[in-house]
């Protein structure tokens, strides 16, 4: 709900509320009569359909008009267009305030749901996020104890896109694009036994089920060269990968899906550090 709206929402609270005060200082016989209107108006306004109410409305307006005009009544002119208009303008308020309440429950609903679908789905890459990697993990760790007597075991390998925070200061739009092109890729290259994720910052996490070794070793390399071919205009992105193997013995290792991030990223550290030492050597 915007700004606009909920203001409007209080603005017919505040009314429907001081309403009352208009008979402030009528006869005592006017202004419960008057009570008892938009007593029942905000009744009719709050629990009754907008048709009902209306019908309602009409109907009673009618009567009220009929009694108040054909008959005697010893009352002044404001007093009289009070007493028609109360009821009517009561009904009308609080079936307006339970039409804002409804819609504003619906919104924080679909506010939830956005919320969630945000944290759990990245729009740019259409991958899912560190999120649901972690469920992922918990489940496969509980697997690994429960089916221990089974040949089962779990591959996570990391892909870092090197500088990835520079380029994007000045190359928003272009980072966005690369980004786009390397979840491609990994769509493209990887098994349907494999699960993928951006975790943001420019690293993505495959996890890899039950994949023989020399299948995932193929699969890597495959996707190393597909890496190393991906450009953007004259713009060649440079990457590292490093992957972990796990079974049900490492889990006390890897307690957690934080655990083993952090161990693929010290990988990935170490094998820069690798390069350029021996970079330095030659």
């Amino acid at each position: 709900m915007n700004n606009i709206s909920i203001k409007g929402l209080e603005l017919k609270a505040i009314f429907a509320l001081i309403l009352l005060s208009l008979f402030l200082g009528v006869a005592d016989n006017v202004f419960w009569g008057a009570a008892m209107l938009l007593v029942l108006g905000a009744l009719v306004g709050l629990i009754l359909s907008n048709i009902v109410s209306t019908w309602l409305i009409l109907i009673l307006t009618a009567l009220g008009i009929s009694g108040l005009t054909l008959g005697y009544v010893r009352l002044d002119i404001y007093a009289k267009t009070m007493l028609l208009l109360s009821f009517p303008i009561e009904a009308y308020l609080a079936s307006q305030l339970r039409e804002c309440i409804f819609r504003w429950s619906i919104y924080k609903k679909n506010e939830a749901s956005v919320y969630r679908y945000i944290t759990h789905y990245d729009q740019n890459v259409k991958l899912q996020t560190t999120y649901n990697a972690q469920k992922l993990y918990q489940k496969i760790s509980r697997i690994l104890r429960e089916k221990s007597y089974l040949p089962l075991w779990d591959d996570f390998t990391i892909i870092k896109w090197e500088h990835e925070q520079q380029f994007a200061q000045f190359n928003l739009e272009e980072h966005s694009q690369i980004l786009k092109q390397i979840a491609k890729v990994l769509k493209k290259s990887r098994l349907v036994e494999e699960n993928l994720y951006y975790l943001g910052n420019g690293e993505f996490l495959i996890i890899s089920n039950t994949v023989a070794p020399g299948t995932l070793m193929v699969l890597n390399d495959e996707l190393k060269a597909e890496l190393r071919a991906l450009k953007y205009e004259d713009y060649h992105p440079a990457f590292k990968m490093a992957t972990q193997h796990i079974v049900e013995e490492d889990l006390i290792l890897y307690p957690d899906l934080d655990a083993i991030l952090k161990h693929l990223k010290r990988k990935l550290e170490t094998d820069l550090v690798v390069e350029y030492l021996k970079g330095a050597e030659a």
